[in-house]
């Protein structure tokens, strides 16, 4: 009589674990996944992905001969019936210089393009394939800031990149040891306090890549996401013009308008809403290194701590750093509970609207809450037909136009440094270079450019140019005060 044998439920459950582990092993190489490795989007990326692949294979070269040679030995050299001592080989010249030299070969035809990899990336980005854009990467408990020092503009948890154009990244953090990881784009890079690190990278295809903090760093650390959107050039410069422009103003008690109101009561100690306007960036910077140090100072009871600039919040994909749709309903259960969505978040530990309540949750009514949702889903660029021109009376026309000049904003964009540029040409000569590029007079190339900004490009640049419509004196203001920089 024959007995079937029936595997045991511990021996079911270790065929089992290694199955399921092989499949999630299998799925994250997936290149359609959005965290994967192996799904290239960027030269960097792709890089050293070749290395890890050529890594790979060769281990996999090594695995076989070794454990081929382990089981070769073990039958060859099984024990017999007769007990025959097998060939000693302790002592054999021969033997040990090979197995010595071969791994030394082995680990040397890693180490060359390994090594030849590093410094070729740790040069930074290449000048040769397009403008660099230079962008700050700042980690925060648990959020990124994203500054764009040349174009004045500080975002967070979403980083805006032209497509094609390499991006250099400087790394840095404020609190702890975080890591900044953009899989389809680049490897993991630290981001160390007070030890800034580099990384680049070129965004082949318009798209948004997932990123994400690789090293722990805290309760929230598994929910600090970001964000890299890479548009077409045209669209990223918009998008900077976009940064740069004031919103339409709300209507007097809208639901937009209360909530504004409540924002700056109770947000915008930490929260900065207006980057658009003139020396915004500078403040920020001053501001976060305020709110840091006022924190840092008495961590247990202060009601200030550096917090994600929500300039134009409307245009986020995500909240939360990433980890929950910006939808009207997730914002308003944000802003009620932080700890319903992410666990940990600074703002609820220490913002004085949520120490009034027991349970932490915002001192505020569901309405109020509701309009402060409603404010930041209409902080959105204004349409620039929309915006008037300041009135700007007496003194010279050319008092009146460097006046003009800073109020509407042209400092944001052109720099009055003849070795400087912002995001348009800088304006230092204009008068003397403008009356060469076309059959017109400078004064009326300045003044149908300043009326109708895409009728002139000056070549390397897009057409961003963001300018209320202005009465013909206010143009002849301006036109006097650019004709003297020089």
């Amino acid at each position: 009589m024959h007995h079937r044998l029936i595997p045991s439920k511990f021996l079911k459950l270790a065929l089992l674990v290694p199955a399921l582990a092989a499949t999630f092993i299998i799925a994250a190489c997936s290149p359609q996944h959005p965290q994967s490795t192996f799904g290239y989007a960027g030269p960097v990326a792709r890089d050293q992905g070749d290395l890890f692949l050529f890594i790979f294979w060769i281990a996999v070269f090594v695995f076989i001969v070794v454990e081929g040679a382990i089981i070769y030995a073990a039958i060859r050299y099984r024990r017999r019936d007769n007990d025959k001592i097998p060939k000693q080989v302790h002592g054999n010249t021969k033997l040990e210089i090979t197995w010595t030299v071969v791994p030394s070969i082995v680990i040397a035809i890693i180490a060359v393009p390994t090594i030849i990899g590093i410094w070729e990336q740790q040069r930074g980005a290449p000048t040769d394939q397009g403008d660099i854009l230079e962008v700050e990467a700042i980690g925060h408990r648990w959020w990124f800031e994203f500054r764009y020092p040349n174009q004045e503009v500080v975002t967070a948890n979403e980083m805006h990149v032209p497509v094609g154009r390499p991006v250099n990244i400087k790394l840095a953090s404020q609190d702890v040891i975080h890591s900044f990881w953009v899989p389809k784009l680049a490897g993991k890079v630290d981001m160390v306090p007070l030890n800034d690190n580099l990384v680049w990278f070129i965004a082949e295809e318009p798209g948004i890549y997932d990123g994400q903090c690789a090293e722990f760093c805290g309760i929230a650390h598994a929910h600090m996401r970001f964000r890299v959107i890479a548009h077409p050039e045209e669209d990223f410069q918009n998008w900077v013009a976009g940064m740069r422009t004031p919103p339409v103003a709300f209507e007097p008690g809208s639901p937009e308008q209360q909530g504004q109101t409540l924002f700056a009561t109770h947000c915008k100690t930490c929260h900065t809403d207006d980057s658009w306007r003139q020396d915004a960036y500078s403040l920020e910077l001053q501001q976060q290194d305020s709110r840091w140090a006022t924190w840092l100072a008495d961590i247990e009871n202060s009601r200030i701590v550096s917090a994600p600039n929500m300039t134009n919040y409307s245009q986020r994909n995500f909240l939360g750093s990433g980890i929950k749709e910006n939808s009207r309903e997730n914002l308003i259960r944000w802003i009620t509970d932080p700890n319903d969505i992410k666990i940990g978040t600074s703002m609820q530990a220490h913002a004085a609207v949520y120490q009034e309540r027991a349970d932490n949750k915002i001192n505020l009514s569901q309405q109020e809450v509701e309009s402060i949702a409603d404010y930041l889903l209409a902080l959105k660029p204004g349409d620039i037909s929309q915006l008037t021109a300041p009135v700007i009376t007496g003194g010279t026309p050319e008092e009146r136009g460097e006046q003009l000049f800073v109020s509407i904003g042209c400092n944001a964009c052109h720099s009055l440094d003849a070795g400087t540029t912002i995001v348009g040409p800088s304006l230092v000569g204009i008068a003397d270079r403008a009356g060469t590029r076309t059959s017109l007079s400078a004064q009326d190339y300045m003044r149908q450019s300043i009326n109708d900004p895409g009728a002139y490009i000056v070549e390397g640049f897009t057409n961003s140019m963001v300018v209320p419509k202005l009465p013909a004196d206010q143009v002849d203001d301006l036109i006097a005060y650019i004709s003297t920089l020089k």
